[in-house]
């Protein structure tokens, strides 16, 4: 019995040094409020990719139709359309934009409906329709100009010359259009491109696809076909990112001639940091310097000796920034009594020239108290007679 509460001592023992502890932070000489500065760590969020497959389709944004078994293009409000009739002088073509109404007028044919149908349809239609009036009439109807269906590619799209139109803005989609297929008519992406987290946005949700898997490893359904609205955004690698937004921003507090925030987007070093400030003051107590870094949760206290870098030269201690350094200089034990002696320099003056602070504070005086005329003699006489005043009192 005894051998096994033996074991079981040991045992607890062993689990309590193995287990780790919490690193203890020396905040000694920063003031706990400076914490506050410190960003709060970020919380990355994963993207989770969308399989090609299972990014929804919406029927109202469709841009083609299967007509026994070929893509056609359904017309929309605002497409220019060609429709030509074969007569015996030869073949007429008449060009329609078709109105918000979505019906045209052709030839002997008013209001034939063609928004929401294809070419085809159309076709068909109007040429059933004109055999009341023509016989065997032969009709042809095509688009001109696609204006109704658009798709929004922008990012890392490349401009290539001689194109009519590349690089990042606003396509017209003139049927079935893939991703993929659309990408490289217009450009291709540039070296920037970050193509594993291409950013989809359809009836307003996001979907991240990996346009760079489909390149590599192509296959059926792997691609993505665009409708209409879909804004497509190729965004840049991280590395590129980071190097055209990022922003230091460095705080320096204490005893510098002007504390506040610096902001930069070159490496920064602790003496360019301390100049930008306007320099140390003469109360500065330079050897107790810190710099605060980390985030709120996990922040880490750096000493710096001030004295060392600036009266001495020793570049070794010339550290370079990160962002979001808090830099503090403190006081010295003279500066902090300095700063309280006048404070209460004002009472003590109070107490021991009080006719002067009557003055200064009544009637002829810098405030705005009215108790009456102004004393002859005294302490104090008018201004011009050589009395004691404020100055000759402060010069003291």
């Amino acid at each position: 019995m005894r051998k096994v509460l033996i074991a079981v001592l040991w045992l607890i023992v062993f689990i309590g040094c193995s287990s780790p502890s919490k690193k203890a932070i020396d905040t000694k000489g920063v003031p706990t409020t400076l914490l506050g500065l410190l960003p709060k760590p970020a919380e990355e969020k994963p993207i989770e990719e969308t399989p090609p497959e299972k990014v929804p389709s919406f029927e109202q944004n469709k841009v083609y139709k299967e007509i026994s078994g070929f893509p056609d293009y359904i017309i929309g409000v605002g497409d220019l359309l060609t429709i030509s009739m074969l007569r015996a002088g030869g073949q007429e073509a008449v060009d329609i934009r078709v109105p918000p109404s979505g019906k045209i007028s052709f030839s002997f044919l008013d209001n034939i409906q063609v928004v929401g149908r294809t070419t085809g349809e159309v076709t068909e239609e109007t040429a059933k329709l004109l055999e009341a009036f023509v016989k065997r009439p032969r009709i042809t109807v095509v688009v001109k100009e696609y204006y109704s269906k658009k798709a929004f590619l922008l990012g890392e799209i490349d401009r290539i010359a001689g194109l009519p139109q590349s690089g990042p803005g606003v396509y017209p989609l003139k049927g079935k259009t893939t991703l993929l297929n659309t990408l490289i008519s217009i450009g291709g992406h540039t070296s920037k491109a970050d193509l594993s987290r291409v950013e989809l946005t359809r009836e307003g949700k996001i979907y991240y696809i990996n346009l760079y898997k489909m390149l590599t490893q192509g296959g059926e359904g792997m691609d993505i076909i665009l409708e209409s609205g879909d804004r497509v955004i190729i965004p840049e690698l991280p590395a590129f990112k980071e190097e055209k937004f990022v922003t230091n921003r460095i705080y320096v507090l204490g005893e510098v001639s002007a504390p506040g925030l610096i902001e930069t987007k070159t490496d920064t070093t602790l003496l360019e940091a301390i100049t930008r400030a306007g320099g140390v003051k003469l109360t500065a107590a330079k050897s107790k310097a810190r710099i605060v870094r980390g985030d709120i949760r996990n922040p880490e206290v750096i000493p710096v000796d001030l004295k060392r870098l600036i009266d001495k030269s020793d570049l070794s201690l010339n550290v370079k920034l990160q962002n979001g350094d808090v830099i503090y200089v403190p006081t010295t034990f003279l500066g902090k009594f300095s700063n309280s002696f006048t404070q209460v320099l004002p009472i003590l003056n109070a107490f021991t020239y009080p006719a002067i602070y009557r003055d200064l504070y009544t009637t002829g005086g810098i405030g705005v108290l009215d108790t009456g005329a102004r004393p002859t003699g005294g302490a104090v006489q008018g201004r011009g007679t050589g009395g004691v005043t404020t100055e000759t009192l402060l010069s003291r």
